[in-house]
């Protein structure tokens, strides 16, 4: 027992001794040297997938307020969710994102008329328009109204995707855009996928600027009339064509206000920080959030803004009319719209102007340019002469750089019978032009 104490005691004493001796026969001092490094060519790497690059975090280009829409009416094959990387971006541009919808189908005839009234009240005052694998082709009317939105300046996205169900076609055809039948792979470089394409060719454009490189998961081929943006490297082919050609997943449609890309992973997370997705991202925001819109009279009162600078003057013809000018600002105020009732026109600010056909000298000037001739009867180039009693004409002038927005009747009960009109929308049903409104009451009092 007391031997099997002593080896335990001297354990400790060895260790020490075993030690000492490694330290002073193997210790040369210094500390550790890490290894060179070696420098490989870039073009020697054999790399599996992509890395992100810093440049799709690049600080936004500040452009104003404004408003895209993004289409949510049809079906569309994404989530809310997916988009969200995107329209941080372009909130970041000072742009708010609604979504016109709610991602299923109206089917119903009742409930289609609704959705193309949906989408005409959002367009009105809207800047953008992003069009995104709807699985529902849009009806004749849809169409025509996206049409008039682009003819009016509106930038549109049109988002096809070969992996996802969609039925984007009608309406991209519209505006010169052909999203084909395909799907774009390359058996010789690749992000471990043939279907994982690299896109390093690009057209000089704001659009692509600062892109030297991206990736896209599963992209298809569109033509145009306008012209591509993006092009294949060699040896990327069309699952539908057995040629090899320049093709172009991203082009122009036919103006500078409709862009068509034929892939939407690359604008979902993660895939939008692989190499210069990122910076693609951002300057796709800057295309839609820099519109250049034109807002007409059947889009009132988007033309107005909501900021206490940007609000609205209500001028009245006489004082008779105070009652009428605060029906405009009580029914304006649930749109966020900032009113003042004044006494006198500043031409600087956007203008309201209330009042009877006796009125009709104080705003000649605007009269005279739109054709408007008020006497005995009122005389447009529009509609037939018509007699003055119970009737009220609308003009939109916008020709000193503001809108001047005119409203004469023939007394005040018809004037109210008319701002009420436009206020709620009907004044629509009396457009004669985008610029004009002649209505015909009937049973006003004489």
């Amino acid at each position: 027992m007391l031997a099997r104490i002593a080896i335990f005691a001297l354990l400790p004493l060895c260790a020490l001794v075993a030690f000492l001796v490694a330290y002073f026969l193997f210790y040369q001092g210094g500390g550790y040297d890490a290894p060179p490094s070696v420098n490989i060519p870039f073009e020697q790497i054999d790399t599996t997938s992509v890395r992100p690059r810093a440049s799709g975090s690049l600080p936004p280009r500040q452009l104003g307020r404004g408003l895209l829409v993004v289409d949510a009416q049809h079906a569309n094959s994404f989530t809310e969710n997916e988009l969200g990387s995107f329209a941080s971006r372009v909130a970041a541009r000072g742009f708010d994102v609604e979504f016109v919808g709610d991602f299923a189908l109206a089917a119903d005839p009742a409930l289609a008329q609704n959705r193309y009234l949906q989408l005409a009240e959002k367009l009105r005052r809207a800047d953008s328009f992003a069009v995104i694998l709807p699985q529902t082709a849009y009806s004749e009317s849809e169409a025509a109204l996206v049409e008039r939105f682009v003819q009016k300046g509106g930038k549109l996205m049109l988002i096809s995707d070969p992996g996802r169900l969609q039925n984007i076609d009608g309406l991209a055809k519209r505006f010169g855009v052909d999203f084909q039948a395909d799907y774009l792979y390359n058996t010789v470089e690749n992000d471990a996928n043939f279907k994982r394409i690299f896109i390093r060719d690009f057209q000089p454009d704001q659009l692509t600027a600062g892109v030297d490189a991206i990736t896209l998961d599963y992209a298809g081929s569109v033509q145009s009339s306008g012209g591509g943006l993006a092009f294949v490297s060699p040896g990327t082919r069309s699952s539908l064509l057995d040629k090899v050609e320049d093709f172009s997943p991203i082009v122009w449609g036919n103006s500078r206000n409709v862009l068509a890309i034929a892939d939407f992973t690359f604008l979902v997370p993660t895939n939008d920080s692989l190499l210069d997705n990122g910076r693609l991202a951002s300057n796709i925001a800057d295309f839609v959030t820099d519109s250049q819109r034109e807002y007409y009279l059947p889009d009132f009162p988007y033309f107005y803004g909501s900021g206490q600078d940007e609000g609205l003057d209500v001028l009245i013809g006489s004082s008779g009319l105070l009652n009428v000018g605060l029906q405009v600002k009580t029914g304006l105020a649930g749109r966020l719209v900032s009113v003042e009732i004044v006494s006198t026109e500043d031409v600087s600010r956007d203008t309201m102007f209330l009042g009877l056909y006796d009125d009709a000298p104080q705003v000649g000037q605007y009269l005279l340019v739109a054709g408007i001739r008020v006497d005995d009867t009122l005389g447009t180039a529009f509609a037939p002469e018509l007699e003055l009693q119970n009737t009220a004409v609308t003009l939109l002038d916008q020709g000193r750089g503001r809108d001047m927005l005119i409203i004469l009747a023939d007394s005040p009960e018809t004037l109210a019978g008319a701002v009420g009109r436009l206020i709620s929308g009907e004044f629509r049903a009396d457009l004669v032009s985008d610029f004009m409104a002649i209505r015909k009451f009937e049973g006003m009092g004489q």
